[in-house]
């Protein structure tokens, strides 16, 4: 029997009701009790006098008497708004009456607001004997069950107005029981069967036949939600269940049963037992069964009884001497320590679930108490459950000897199947999974097809740790893991070209180029050509390529295969940039170091530097040229950069005399030097088609005047065995130039001295004499002159009022200002450059970086060409390797009317300073008329022939006599020139 088997336990305390005094309450002492009921923090007691006792919490009892005979039957309604109490009782014998009472606070004032005479309702005579009364919890319906087997239904309108009526049911035994459910559905129990009824309000209400077993008077109830509503009765031995359709369950039970009551969940049960070894005739057992947890919270004994109440959250018992007991329920947490002290786990469990407590920890503690045991698998399917609420670091050091493996492989599945793992505990469970060598579990933990529920990167780091390639590949490429998958393929397996593959085919550019910079090296080794033909795609069929130059370090000891890469790359992208230029241009300068590959590459070389699209560093590729001593490429950078000295040196290296020529013939228009330097070159070699270009080269140095003479006899003279007869027409025709140079010279010093000496007279007049104006029209507007009227010492005369209209100054002649003008500035330029001379070597010499002051000063003209301005801008004279300087005469003249001019004239002097342009230097002598030690015979002027060697016919010589030198100084101390160098 179920009792046998439930679990007996002590969940209620039992106590008497006691008064203020401590003594036994006897509030109900004497007595008879016929009816009772609860709620609304009332217990309700009708006895046989017709009187309603009502007792209150604090155990007060209030009387008011309903009935004149007796009162039978009490019903309460807790959900009701109001506090309605039903009672049936008789005023007459055998004359039962129906009141609805609405009770307030004071008993004493409560009234009925209902009233019917159950006799009248009889289709017969016979008196009517109520046995049950039920009323729905909305009080729409209440129905009304008879010894006869008949019971009557009110419905219509609420049970405190005026209801219909009607026979809903009819049987030969009497009604034991009644209840309405939550769809207010009637259960009728009667003592040989229990049927239910659908829809009662209908004319023909559906009635279901449940069971051909009844019960006696009071032994039916309704539970509550913890048992779904369902109908019980209590035959003997057992307990049935009934739903409104289904016969619902058996549950077997000794015993005869005299009340039964429902608290709480639990169903209490009050039974008769004979015990002769108390020499009793007879006491009760009551017993409280906790129908979810399926086990027994209270069994004692009690005098027998007359009712069982439930308000207040507790348990009332009605003695047989109307002494009243208290059970009070302990509280959860109270019986689930009771549980645990007697190691009842599971219950415990049960116990807090069904009160919707926390269970977790006991299930732990039901783990720890297993484990204690030695009961580890029993432990760990108990961990388990508290998955998501332990926390695993606890159950996992419990399990971490190598014996419990198995355990701690059970529990990390069932985390991650909770998807509550973290790195760690994938890491152990796939340890655990190798140290078992399970293979087959491994796989089917890593390839599965569900939901992931694991740290796919650490599974990887795992499975490559303990050997398994396949299974770390395999997550790699399933959750595209494109670095892991590269890395496993490569320094797990060694399988470069399905590594090299996958690079190939992943989807983002980027990708492929992380993994080729992070592999790139070891695939090049092993498949070179593949990779290369990789790269060349990579770099060349995209939109947007990556930098070729990236990949140029990957090809390290791969010369041949960097070649072809770059050589395709600039074939597809001529726009390349210079670094993958410069590499192809060394790699092509390497291999032309050997014999084989000397022709090609060479060819490979000069056609790149002569191509346009070529985009090589030019300073670079020139500094790998002169590195590898290509010739043909030095030429050609060298060209392209204006470098002809550099040309002609590589041709005079290799003595390529055709090349020599060709170069000064081509460039030596643009660089006179290079004939200079060529004929250095030839006029130190002894063969005969040297010094056929000697005579060549002489021809042109003297029709472009390169070189003085003597530097070209020098030129000649550091090869002892050149012959004469080269130099001879050479320097007869220059002798020649000469002399007829000279002869010019003397006609323009006759000039210039004639020049001078009229100039001087000129002076001399207008300082003493007085100067004539002849003059009678006016410069500007030839008219005759009237006064007041202006006259010029440049013999200009003018209208005042003209001359104010024109001129710029007062002392300005309109006419002559703007010659003067000019003049004046060269002047001043001139004045400038000469100052600049000393300050350019004081500022070199002192300049912390020469080169610096240097340039600025050119950009100041210290070495530009010197402007040579003559007395009346009618000729220029230039003469070869010389500086004019420039002497500024000022003339003023008496005169009222006369405005003073300045008079600008300048004369040339000849100095030795080096001249200007020359096409080369010679740190022997930069000039062949400078004074030199040999002056004898180094100076072609310094013989009897120098037409200058007697000092009284050189106007510009030094001469004691200064009246025979125009320029010379004023015997006076008045003279008005002044040179300015």
């Amino acid at each position: 029997m179920v009792s046998h088997q439930w679990r007996r336990f002590a969940f209620f305390s039992k106590e008497v009701v006691k008064d203020d005094n401590g003594e036994k309450w006897a509030g109900l002492q004497g007595i008879d009790i016929t009816c009772t009921a609860s709620g609304r923090g009332k217990l309700l007691v009708g006895d046989s006098k017709g009187n309603l006792h009502c007792i209150s919490q604090d155990m007060k009892v209030e009387v008011k008497p309903m009935y004149i005979t007796r009162l039978t039957h009490l019903v309460q309604i807790p959900k009701a708004k109001q506090n309605i109490v039903v009672t049936v009782g008789e005023d007459e014998p055998a004359h039962p009456i129906l009141r609805v009472w609405n009770i307030t606070n004071k008993l004493a004032d409560s009234g009925c607001v209902r009233y019917v005479d159950l006799t009248t309702l009889s289709k017969t005579n016979v008196s009517v004997n109520v046995t049950c009364i039920v009323v729905s919890d909305n009080m729409s319906n209440m129905a009304i069950g008879l010894a006869d087997g008949t019971v009557w239904l009110f419905y219509k309108h609420d049970i405190t107005r005026e209801q219909r009526y009607k026979e809903i049911h009819s049987d030969k035994a009497a009604i034991t029981g009644l209840a309405f459910n939550k769809e207010v559905a009637l259960f009728v129990a009667t003592e040989t069967a229990v049927h239910s009824y659908k829809r009662v309000s209908d004319a023909n209400p559906i009635q279901t036949f449940l069971s051909s077993e009844g019960c006696g008077l009071g032994l039916s109830l309704l539970t509550d939600h913890h048992q779904y509503h369902q109908f019980l009765i209590a035959p003997k031995n057992k307990f049935l269940f009934f739903t409104v359709d289904d016969p619902g369950n058996n549950l077997p039970m000794d015993g005869t049963r005299s009340h039964i009551a429902w608290y709480r969940g639990c169903l209490v049960s009050v039974s008769f037992a004979r015990r002769t070894m108390l020499k009793q005739d007879s006491i009760c057992d009551l017993t409280i069964y906790d129908m979810s947890n399926k086990f027994i919270g209270f069994t004692g004994t009690f005098p027998p009884v007359k009712a069982l109440l439930v308000e207040w959250g507790s348990l009332f018992v009605i003695g047989k001497n109307n002494e009243i007991y208290k059970l009070n329920e302990k509280g959860i947490q109270e019986k689930i320590d009771i549980l645990k002290r007697k190691c009842l786990y599971d219950d415990a469990i049960q116990l807090a679930k069904n009160n919707q407590d926390d269970h977790m920890n006991l299930i732990k503690a039901h783990g720890d108490h297993l484990a204690s045991k030695g009961d580890h698998d029993g432990a760990i399917s108990k961990y388990i459950g508290t998955i998501g609420h332990v926390e695993p670091s606890y159950v996992i050091r419990k399990f971490l000897d190598a014996r419990r493996i198995h355990n701690l492989t059970q529990y990390l599945e069932a985390l991650h199947e909770a998807n509550v793992a973290n790195q760690d505990h994938t890491t152990l469970l796939l340890n655990c999974y190798t140290k078992l060598k399970n293979v087959q579990k491994l796989e089917q933990f890593i390839r599965s097809d569900g939901q992931l529920n694991f740290d796919v990167e650490t599974a990887i780091k795992v499975c490559r740790q303990a050997t398994y390639f396949d299974d770390a590949a395999y997550l790699a490429e399933k959750f595209n893991q494109y670095d892991w998958y590269v890395h496993i393929q490569i320094e797990d397996k060694h399988d470069y070209r399905t590594a090299l593959a996958y690079i190939n085919q992943l989807p983002s550019l980027e990708k492929k180029k992380e993994n080729v910079k992070t592999f790139g090296k070891q695939l090049m080794d092993h498949l070179p050509e593949e990779m290369t033909e990789f790269l060349i795609e990579l770099c060349g069929d995209l939109e947007d390529p990556p930098p070729p130059e990236e990949f140029i370090p990957l090809f390290v000891n791969r010369n041949e295969c960097l070649i072809l890469f770059l050589e395709a790359i600039v074939a597809r992208q001529p726009d390349s940039s210079s670094q993958v230029y410069n590499a192809l241009l060394e790699l092509y300068l390497r291999d032309s170091q050997k014999e084989e590959f000397r022709e090609q590459r060479t060819a490979q070389v000069v056609e790149m530097l002569q191509s346009d699209t070529a985009r090589y560093d030019p300073d670079h590729a020139l500094l790998l040229m002169q590195l590898y001593r290509l010739q043909p490429g030095i030429v050609i950078l060298c060209e392209k950069r204006g470098l002809y000295q550099h040309v002609l040196d590589c041709y005079c290296e290799n003595n390529e005399y055709k090349s020599i020529m060709d170069l000064c013939w081509r460039r030596g228009g643009e660089e006179a030097s290079l004939w200079v330097q060529a004929l250095r070159y030839f006029a130190v070699r002894e063969d005969e088609e040297s010094r056929g270009h000697v005579t060549e080269i002489l021809q042109y140095i003297e029709q472009k005047n390169l070189l003085p003479p003597l530097m070209v006899v020098k030129a000649l003279s550091e090869n002892a065995k050149t012959p004469i007869s080269v130099l001879m027409n050479y320097i007869t025709r220059h002798i020649a130039i000469e002399e007829e140079q000279t002869s010019e010279n003397e006609v323009l010093i006759k000039k210039y001295s004639e020049e001078a000496a009229k100039m001087r007279e000129e002076i001399k007049k207008l300082k003493t004499e007085p100067v004539i104006f002849q003059t009678n029209k006016c410069t500007q507007c030839v008219k005759k002159l009237n006064l007041p009227a202006v006259h010029l010492l440049c013999k200009h005369s003018w209208h005042q009022q003209c001359f104010e209209e024109l001129a710029d100054l007062e002392e300005d002649c309109p006419v002559c200002s703007q010659d003067n003008r000019q003049t004046l500035e060269h002047l001043k330029s001139l004045d400038q450059i000469e100052n600049l001379d000393q300050q350019f070597f004081r500022s070199v010499e002192n300049a912390p970086d020469p080169f610096t002051a240097v340039a600025d000063f050119f950009a100041k003209g210290v070495y530009n060409k010197p402007v040579v301005i003559d007395g009346e801008k009618k000729a220029k004279l230039q003469v070869t390797r010389s500086r004019p300087r420039v002497a500024r005469e000022e003339v003023s003249a008496p005169g009222a009317r006369a405005r003073s001019q300045a008079v600008l004239r300048e004369a040339v002097v000849f100095d030795n300073s080096p001249p200007q342009g020359l096409p080369f230097s010679d740190p022997v002598s930069n000039n062949p008329f400078a004074t030199t030690p040999d002056a004898d015979t180094n100076n072609p002027f310094a013989s009897d022939d120098n037409p200058f060697s007697g000092g009284e016919t050189n106007p510009f010589a030094a001469d004691p006599d200064d009246n025979n030198n125009p320029f010379g100084s004023d015997s006076e101390g008045q003279s008005p020139i002044q040179f300015v160098s």
